[in-house]
């Protein structure tokens, strides 16, 4: 297997464009300077376990026959960059219809399987396969999906040079960053924990565009604590209609509303178990770090 630390591949490419729901810029860069990722996920195993099913049920609606299983590519110019295809067709031969010229035609194929539903196929899988189309220099790739576990859906992607050299050239300032130690900024809350996990205890002086971002915040937060009332308010007055009934529907039988009775589960008593057991429950104890706190201070919009 190859060691994913040592090149950029195809699944990188969409989190290097920033256009990936599932992973950061950063996420791939720590990856790359060898923190732990989670890489054995159950969504993960699921779609890698359905990968051979939708290819063989690409080859039963298409009748193109496939070969190269997880071949790897590297591009010819960018070494650091790769790809490792699910499959790739068996060459066939078309004709075009004005010059009668035969021309030979093979094509990626990548299986996804997701619980939603595409009529188009999304930025993230686009990008992704565009760079493998890129690394193995091919002009057309098939995308197979099995949508919400019973429907099959083949797209096709047409090579875009344009589009995969906008996406080589993201890769490749990530992967120069990841060279020279210089983690990318961050771009969601996720981010900026991972990077900052602690704090020094030193003050920083604020710039006017922060003092403007924190002037916002409260209120963004003023606005909010104001719907989170009014949304009480409502519930409450709902709620308090419905009584015991489960139900709230209008005159044409259209429900509005649920209030029932979730299942019953079973929870550790934490607290019981110390005092009827306090040694046993010493040596089980641990002590985590302690996580950072961001509170917003100053005067109330």
């Amino acid at each position: 297997m190859l060691d994913r630390t040592k090149y950029m591949g195809s699944s990188d490419a969409a989190p290097s464009c920033g256009v990936s729901p599932f992973a950061s810029p950063l996420d791939v860069y720590l990856a790359k300077r060898g923190e732990p990722t989670e890489i054995d996920t159950f969504p993960i195993r699921f779609g890698n376990h359905n990968e051979s099913l939708v290819l063989d049920e690409f080859t039963r609606e298409t009748g193109i026959e496939l070969t190269d299983f997880q071949k790897h590519f590297r591009h010819p110019e960018f070494d650091f960059i790769g790809a490792t295809i699910d499959a790739r067709s068996v060459d066939w031969q078309t004709t075009n219809i004005s010059t009668g010229r035969a021309t030979t035609t093979a094509a990626i194929v990548e299986a996804k399987t997701t619980s939603l539903y595409y009529d188009e196929l999304p930025d993230h899988i686009t990008i992704q396969v565009q760079e493998q189309l890129a690394c193995a220099g091919l002009q057309l790739a098939f995308v197979p999906v099995l949508m919400r576990g019973r429907d099959l859906k083949i797209f096709e992607v047409e090579a875009d040079e344009d589009l995969q050299q906008m996406i080589l050239e993201c890769m490749a300032r990530l992967w120069l960053r990841v060279q020279e130690g210089d983690p990318p900024p961050a771009v969601s809350q996720a981010d900026v924990k991972r990077l900052f996990p602690k704090d020094d205890g030193a003050k920083i002086v604020a710039d006017p565009t922060l003092v403007k971002a924190a002037k916002k915040l409260r209120q963004v937060k003023a606005t909010i604590a104001t719907l989170s009332d009014q949304k009480a308010v409502l519930e409450t007055a709902i709620q308090g209609e419905m009584g015991e009934h489960a139900v709230l529907t209008d005159i044409e039988g259209r429900v509005l509303a649920t209030w029932k009775n979730t299942k019953p589960s079973k929870r550790f008593d934490n607290k019981a178990f110390k005092a009827a057991m306090p040694e046993v429950y010493k040596e089980f104890v641990t002590t985590t770090n302690g996580s950072r706190r961001f509170v917003l201070k100053g005067e109330k919009p």
